[in-house]
């Protein structure tokens, strides 16, 4: 543990208390226990499920989800906060919808930091103006995935449909140029999707970018939702492999907790449309609703084998990683992590406590 964790009991107990859930959590999730003493390490919290673009790789995009679309409340949002701050490592802000929308984003990062969370989102960037740029770098933010899906301004408007290429490049290479000249620490990756439309690009992009004041670049690979979208699926570069004659429960539901902006609680990001809605922490909060009766039938599920959920019949993204005694991961995503020279001998900044990356961890869900 750090120096600074070490000096301050509060935050040391806090610390002993997660790092003493992980193995209690990975047994429970080995024996296929329904409910144990365990909690969510990263609680996924969507700020708002309103997007400005129509990706071709995403639900929202293609606008094939159905669930009402708004913004997170600001005394839900406190609520859910206040509630896993004594336990969770970190919130991440971002799910279906872009982040910058919300008219409180900034206010909600400064909120969360204040209570000792690690916190993350990602951005479309087109709304990454200076002003936003200088308010994401002054709240406190850990980390922020700079989604640029393209070299070519032909192939990046292809993809993010209704994005402007020149605009949007304008806009990281500011932030990438405010958080060089102020300092700040916190990690910003910037990231490309790696499809049949961006595939022949990568290592172009990868070269380019690796140049910047960026910290990593994240090669996320497609991920397909479960498989429940035709025109997603054939977008992949490959084939998956017939990972499913090994299938295991998804450890997901053991490991992390997924609030709508409405206050539903879902198994993980592919259940997009809520179609199998697990509660609402409203009506009692969030470890009461993660522990719930729904979620508590969706683990003996997958404990004995019935992959039933419509989020779960087809779904591979399950595999991309295995937990560990005492680490974690995540299904959020999968992918290829390239350093910058900017990141060379960086140093994290004092106090700062880096969570172990999700699987090789891509970026917004």
């Amino acid at each position: 543990m750090r120096k600074e964790t070490l000096a301050d009991p509060r935050r040391f107990r806090r610390r002993l208390r997660q790092k003493a859930n992980m193995p209690v959590k990975y047994v429970s999730y080995e024996l296929g226990l329904e409910r144990a003493p365990t909690f969510p390490d990263r609680v996924y919290v969507e700020s708002t499920n309103v997007c400005n673009l129509d990706c071709i790789m995403c639900p929202t995009g293609l606008h094939i989800d159905t669930r009402p679309k708004g913004f997170m409340e600001w005394d839900l949002y406190t609520a859910i906060i206040d509630e896993i701050a004594p336990f969770a490592e970190a919130v991440v802000l971002h799910s279906w919808g872009e982040p910058l929308l919300h008219k409180r984003i900034f206010e909600m990062i400064e909120y969360a930091k204040e209570r000792d969370l690690w916190v993350e989102t990602s951005t479309n960037a087109t709304r990454l103006t200076e002003e936003a740029s200088r308010r994401l770098l002054s709240a406190g933010l850990d980390r922020i995935y700079l989604s640029m899906d393209g070299l070519t301004k032909e192939t990046y408007e292809r993809v993010r449909v209704k994005g402007r290429f020149e605009e949007v490049l304008g806009n990281i290479e500011r932030f990438l140029e405010l958080k060089w000249k102020l300092g700040s620490p916190i990690e910003a990756d910037i990231q490309i999707v790696r499809l049949s439309e961006t595939d022949a690009e990568v290592d172009e992009f990868v070269r380019r970018w690796q140049r910047s004041h960026a910290d990593l670049i994240n090669i996320k690979e497609l991920d397909t939702w479960g498989g429940q979208i035709e025109d997603v699926s054939a977008l992949a570069v490959e084939e998956e492999p017939p990972v499913n004659r090994q299938r295991r429960p998804c450890p997901n539901l053991w490991y992390h907790c997924h609030i709508h902006w409405d206050g539903t609680l879902v198994s993980c990001s592919r259940d997009y449309d809520a179609v199998t809605p697990l509660g609402n922490v409203r009506n009692g909060g969030v470890l009461a609703t993660w522990h719930g009766a729904r979620m508590r039938a969706m683990r003996r599920w997958h404990a004995t084998g019935e992959f039933c959920a419509k989020q779960c019949v087809s779904c591979t993204e399950w595999s991309w990683w295995t937990p560990q005694p005492f680490l974690g991961g995540g299904t959020g995503g999968k992918a290829e992590k390239v350093r910058t020279e900017e990141s060379v001998g960086h140093q994290p900044r004092t106090g700062a406590k880096p969570l172990p990356v999700l699987s090789g961890r891509g970026g917004p869900e």
